[in-house]
């Protein structure tokens, strides 16, 4: 129990800083320029216990994204799309769980739900907060394919990374056992 609060401290300490340290500094120029923007951050909504209070659930992500915001200068903007996500985590997890539902102990990892069920839920949840992100940033539906299309590569991009960020770990928990 402690080792799981432990871990998740130090995930949200580690996301924030990769994504305000790294992520947010990379600035690709010309006709790309905003197409390929990471949020990796919202990996720690993602990957907190299935069975979190969902009022508790809300709040982490409240701050998760408030912090975003606060080394972003975007005020609210990571915090709503945050807030979007884990309101509608509960539901989608009920939706892909399997027949039996998920146990209480279940990791929300590449590994504890299967590579494809975790790519489908990462991959929606990752979705529906770029969407929310950039249509507030936005603002308009004027340029909504260019808009769609800014989603839908930002989106990739995360899903690429989160990717890389669950086989890593799953290497480096392999190697220790070993």
């Amino acid at each position: 129990m402690i080792s799981d609060i432990l871990i998740n401290i130090i995930r949200f300490f580690l996301l924030i800083f990769l994504q305000v340290l790294v992520l947010d500094q990379l600035e690709i120029s010309g006709p790309v320029n905003g197409y390929f923007n990471a949020y990796l951050y919202i990996l720690f909504i993602l990957m907190l216990p299935v069975n979190v209070n969902k009022l508790f659930l809300l709040f982490l992500s409240f701050i998760t994204g408030l912090t975003i915001d606060l080394f972003t200068g975007t005020p609210g903007m990571h915090a709503a799309a945050s807030l979007v996500i884990a309101f509608l985590r509960p539901s989608f997890l009920h939706v892909i769980a399997p027949r039996e539902g998920y146990e209480s102990t279940v990791r929300l990892t590449m590994q504890g739900m299967g590579g494809s069920t975790f790519l489908v839920y990462a991959g929606v949840m990752t979705f529906v907060h770029h969407l929310c992100l950039l249509l507030i940033e936005a603002f308009n539906f004027l340029n909504f394919f260019d808009l769609l299309l800014r989603v839908l590569t930002c989106s990739v991009f995360t899903m690429v990374l989160i990717v890389m960020s669950q086989i890593l770990s799953q290497r480096s928990k392999g190697g220790a056992e070993s």
